[in-house]
């Protein structure tokens, strides 16, 4: 009898032990739920998300999934720093000042791997080369990082940038553009430039990482420190439905916008389509993954924005590549 009980209390330690860890890992078999806010409206870009929800890769991990939309960029920051949701999306830049100033955030992945900010002008403009935009009037956002883009683009173009005039327009890039109130504007070539095109324009796209700036994604996948220490399973359970949902979309790219159009309001599929077709190519890393980030990658982005003075200082420990393959 003696012995029984000792072998039962035996059983029970490693019950305990390996139930203990596996809710410090987050457990592989159990429900988790899971709050992801996009870095903006969703559209084209997103098409993977919504496939991993809609063919139920997110199901099979048992993740119950709410896919938010915010209001800003800075709202998808705040709700993942005040603990309202485990994940988000947002520009590299936004993520790598928080970090720098101090903020417990680390990005695990990226949604694509080129810049999509870029300085845009248009046939009907004229400005078919960035070094005819001397003495130029420049539309931006009003992020400070907007300026620093254009400048990079300027200076490699053999433009002062100090002759340049730079007016905030707000998101309104295609409607300056398309009345020619500036030569050119800052505007993510995935949405805007696929909109001019949807009005009969021809747009002329200028990228920063092919005017002396280091390839980096514009987009990235973000949590807190706690969460990826804390429930680690969760997290690659999110990794590896997003990466077989960008499997399916890149493999069935119209159904994959109709599980947009199917989950998510407002939605033109159409322009989900042009907007997918532009960024298609980009999805997946050099080695072929999706959600590729290196640390050499972003250490030289991260160098070249704080040089720039996208970034006030070079934040550490910005990244972790431990939920890749």
């Amino acid at each position: 009898m003696k012995t029984r009980i000792r072998w039962l209390v035996a059983v029970a330690s490693i019950f305990t032990v390996v139930s203990m860890a596996a809710s410090a890992c987050g457990s592989s078999d159990s429900e988790a739920d899971v709050e992801l806010v996009l870095d903006y409206l969703p559209g084209g870009i997103h098409a993977g998300i919504y496939s991993a929800l809609g063919e139920g890769y997110f199901a099979n991990n048992n993740i119950n999934i709410d896919i938010q939309s915010p209001t800003s960029s800075a709202d998808t920051l705040r709700l993942v720093l005040s603990g309202q949701a485990s994940f988000g999306i947002a520009p590299i830049a936004d993520v790598a000042n928080l970090v720098a100033e101090g903020e417990d955030i680390q990005v695990f992945m990226a949604l694509e791997q080129v810049p999509l900010a870029a300085l845009m002008s248009t046939e009907a403009i004229g400005i078919t080369d960035p070094s005819q935009l001397t003495g130029a009037t420049i539309g931006v956002t009003g992020i400070p990082s907007d300026e620093a883009v254009a400048k990079t683009i300027l200076a490699a173009s053999g433009v002062d940038p100090n002759s340049v005039e730079f007016i905030t327009i707000g998101f309104d890039a295609v409607g300056n553009l398309l009345g020619q109130t500036v030569d050119a504007a800052i505007g993510f070539w995935s949405a805007e430039a696929v909109v001019l095109e949807l009005e009969g324009e021809t747009p002329f796209v200028f990228r920063p990482d092919e005017y002396g700036a280091p390839p980096y994604p514009e987009l990235v996948v973000f949590a807190s420190t706690d969460t990826i220490k804390k429930r680690s399973g969760v997290v690659q359970r999110f990794y590896d439905s997003l990466a077989e949902g960008y499997a399916f979309a890149l493999a069935n790219q119209e159904a994959a916008v109709q599980h947009l159009a199917d989950n998510a309001e407002g939605i033109d599929t159409f322009f989900s389509n042009a907007e997918f077709d532009k960024v298609e190519p980009y999805f997946l890393g050099p080695s072929g993954t999706f959600g590729e980030i290196s640390d050499a990658a972003i250490r030289d982005y991260l160098n070249w924005a704080a040089s720039v003075g996208i970034l006030t200082s070079v934040p550490e420990d910005f990244i972790t590549t431990k939920f890749l393959p």
